[in-house]
C-alpha cells in the first residue's frame, strides 16, 4: 500500500455507530415486555438478531436498487437519520483518524444513504473539510455493491484502482471494492460478522476504522 492516494470510507458501522443505536432500541422495546431481563442479557439476544436483519436489509436494498426504487428508501433514511439533528455517535476516535488521514490521503465518503443523512453527517461531526469526495444513493446510478459509487470516486480524483481503498463493515463494501479494483478493507465493529467478512476475502481487516492509523504509519 506504498501508492495508496485514496480512501473512500462506508458510513454507517464504519464511521457512525448506526448498530448500537438500533441495538439500545431494540433492547429498550424487548425490556418493555421482559423487564426482569437485564439489559445486558437483552443485547445478546438482540444484537445477532439486529445484524442478521440488516445484512438482509441490504440485500433488499439492492433489489430495490435494481429496479430504481432505492431513492425513495434514501429519503425516508434521511429523513430518520437526521430528524432535527443527525441521532447516529461517531465511532469513537474517528476523527481524528480522519483528520490524520487526510494530511496524507484524498478522502472520500460512499453511503447507500440519501445526500440529506449523509451531509447531516459531515456537518454534525465537522468533516466537510476533509473529505473531499462523496456519493450517497442520490448521486450515483447504482449503489454498492455496484462498483459504480467508487468508480465515480475514483474517476472523480483522477486515481486508479489499485491506489485507491475502500473501508466499510459490510460483505457489499467489500464486493464494491473488488469490482471496483480497489482494495477492500473490512472493519469487524459494523453489521456484518468477522466471519462472514473472512467470506468475501477482504485485503485487510480492521477491528476500528482507528487501526488504519498504525497501518498507514500516520503521525499521531
Amino acid at each position: 500500500m506504498n501508492n495508496l492516494k485514496l480512501i473512500v470510507f462506508d458510513i454507517d458501522g464504519t464511521l457512525a455507530e448506526t448498530d448500537d443505536y438500533y441495538v439500545e432500541k431494540g433492547v429498550s422495546i424487548c425490556r418493555k415486555v421482559l423487564p426482569f431481563v437485564s439489559p445486558e442479557r437483552m443485547g445478546k439476544i438482540v444484537r445477532p438478531v439486529i445484524m442478521a436483519g440488516e445484512t438482509g436489509l441490504h440485500g433488499f436494498y439492492r433489489l430495490l436498487d435494481m429496479v430504481g426504487l432505492d431513492t425513495i428508501i434514501s429519503k425516508v433514511h434521511s429523513k430518520f437519520s437526521v430528524g432535527n439533528e443527525y441521532k447516529y455517535k461517531e465511532v469513537k476516535g474517528m476523527r481524528k483518524t480522519i483528520q490524520l488521514l487526510s494530511e496524507h490521503y484524498i478522502l472520500g465518503i460512499i453511503t447507500s444513504g440519501g445526500r440529506g443523512s449523509t451531509e447531516a453527517f459531515l456537518k454534525k461531526y465537522d468533516l466537510e473539510k476533509y473529505i473531499k469526495y462523496v456519493v450517497s444513493s442520490e448521486d450515483c446510478t447504482y449503489i454498492k455493491p455496484h462498483p459504480a459509487p467508487m468508480i465515480k470516486i475514483m474517476e472523480e480524483a483522477g486515481v486508479e484502482p489499485e491506489n485507491s481503498m475502500l473501508v466499510g463493515d459490510t460483505v457489499f463494501d467489500i464486493i464494491c471494492a473488488k469490482r471496483a479494483g480497489a482494495i477492500a478493507a473490512a472493519v469487524k465493529s459494523g453489521f456484518d460478522t468477522e466471519r462472514f467478512l473472512k467470506s468475501q476475502k477482504a485485503d485487510l481487516y480492521l477491528d476500528s476504522v482507528n487501526d488504519l492509523r498504525k497501518i498507514l504509519k500516520t503521525k499521531k
